[in-house]
């Protein structure tokens, strides 16, 4: 049903635990509350070679689709955890993968493989013209291959160092060519770069995550700011028609952000080229349930405006890869529901709120726990997303993701029950974002059973919604 179909945040399988419930003395303040496991994917870079996009994401390493809307998880053929912001180029008849050193081994690290997936070897670790170490520190590395095979490299952070950029040597990846230059810094005259939700820190910020990007002859080079645990996260870009490294035009303002709602923090990522002359943004996007680093990811088309300047409308309801926006909006949102229990303060009223940190805990002894939503009125609803949450998640106690088995059922203005209804009794793909879409169905209750069976993870519900065109 409806194959070209995509919804905010992305549906992708099998993600990894979080980098920071892994550290032997992770920072507590990062957590909301006690330390736990937690799930996350942030900070994607991308690749569309032979007709296939492949998705490089911090934490969880590969992601493959034909068609944007399916993804399948694909471990890398290499012999390391990358961790945070990898990055991919293909530059000749090799591909070139490099990360960032934050919460793993300090020293930079370029590996090369001969197909997308691997096996990839470590050719070491790149080194500027004069053969020392690269200054500033190696975070947010993003590797570019222009279309004269020259091979650069971007990396670092503001305020501070700047964001660097240098030319490697194609045939020897190690090895700089020419002095190292700094091409973004932080500038307190841009309101966007400041830190806080309200850009109180006028004086500070963090430029981080580039990501480099050509499009009809313009280089972009974008960069994320102010904080990835802000519903302001941003990306910002800069552009040259001369070369990779500048002189380049500073923004007049954010390129993607979306500070409301369900799809927010939208940064750190990058643009990606498809068939037909589109262009797609991928982009990081808040949770924030467990963790100031619980995070998804997103993705959306750019525009161009006549001078090129990029810009991307982030959206957070059903989409078509084809013709775009649907006209459906969530019908779900605050209204009025029902519940088989709870636990604490954690309500039903919480899976429908359109918040990313607040969710619905029922009774963990309650073998099919339910939350049935009054929509007010009867829709024709076609669509719908949930948003798992994984309550007493803990990988050492050997409590790990599952598929989540559910039932929705829909019910008429008088609670009849409606002959459709969407089986997921015997779902064996774990997906902690499910969007589905089914024909339309007119209604006005929705409930969802969960059938916990055997499982040992105890699921609530972070968000459930339900679309349908306004009435």
């Amino acid at each position: 049903m409806n194959q070209d179909i995509y919804c905010n945040p992305l549906p992708l399988p099998d993600l990894g635990q979080g980098i920071c419930c892994r550290l032997e003395q992770p920072d507590p303040a990062g957590f909301c509350g006690n330390r736990c496991d937690f799930r996350e994917i942030a900070d994607p870079e991308m690749l569309y070679y032979d007709g296939v996009w492949y998705m490089y994401p911090s934490v969880t390493q590969a992601y493959v689709s034909r068609d944007l809307v399916h993804w399948e998880y694909h471990p890398l053929q290499i012999d390391t955890d990358l961790g945070y912001a990898p990055s991919i180029t293909r530059c000749g008849n090799r591909f070139l993968l490099t990360a960032s050193v934050l919460y793993r081994d300090k020293t930079p690290k370029i590996y090369s493989a001969p197909a997308p997936l691997g096996p990839y070897t470590c050719l070491g670790e790149p080194k500027d013209c004069h053969g020392r170490p690269l200054s500033p520190e190696y975070l947010d590395p993003s590797l570019f291959t222009d279309e004269d095979g020259r091979l650069y490299l971007y990396w670092g952070y503001a305020p501070g160092h700047g964001i660097c950029g240098v030319e490697l040597s194609a045939a020897n990846p190690l090895q700089a060519i020419g002095e190292s230059q700094y091409l973004i810094d932080f500038k307190s005259g841009n309101e966007w770069e400041h830190y806080g939700e309200y850009y109180e820190h006028c004086q500070h910020g963090w430029n981080e995550g580039a990501a480099m990007f050509k499009h009809r002859g313009v280089y972009y080079l974008q960069y994320a700011c102010c904080g990835t645990n802000l519903r302001h996260y941003a990306v910002a870009c800069y552009r040259s028609s001369v070369s990779p490294l500048g002189p380049f035009i500073a923004p007049d303002g954010p390129m993607l952000c979306s500070p409301h709602g369900i799809v927010s923090g939208t940064g750190h990522g990058g643009m990606v080229a498809g068939p037909e002359g589109s262009v797609w943004q991928f982009y990081t996007c808040l949770i924030r349930r467990s963790h100031m680093f619980e995070r998804r990811v997103g993705m959306d088309r750019v525009q161009f405006a006549e001078d090129g300047t990029p810009s991307v409308k982030v959206t957070s309801t059903p989409q078509s890869i084809i013709s775009g926006d649907q006209g459906l909006v969530p019908v779900s949102c605050n209204k009025r529901i029902e519940q088989s229990s709870w636990q604490h303060s954690n309500y039903g009223a919480f899976a429908v709120d359109e918040c990313t940190h607040t969710w619905w805990a029922p009774d963990p002894e309650e073998l099919e726990p339910w939350l049935k939503v009054n929509l007010v009125e009867e829709f024709d609803l076609s669509s719908l997303r949930i948003i798992w949450c994984e309550i007493n998640l803990n990988y050492q106690a050997g409590i790990r993701p599952e598929p989540v088995r559910f039932v929705v059922e829909f019910f008429d203005a008088k609670l009849v029950k409606l002959p459709f209804r969407l089986d997921r009794s015997s779902n064996m793909i774990d997906h902690n974002i499910e969007f589905l879409t089914f024909p339309p169905v007119r209604a006005q209750y929705a409930k969802l059973t969960i059938l916990r069976g055997g499982s040992k993870i105890h699921h609530g519900i972070t968000d459930f919604t339900l679309f349908a065109k306004p009435r």
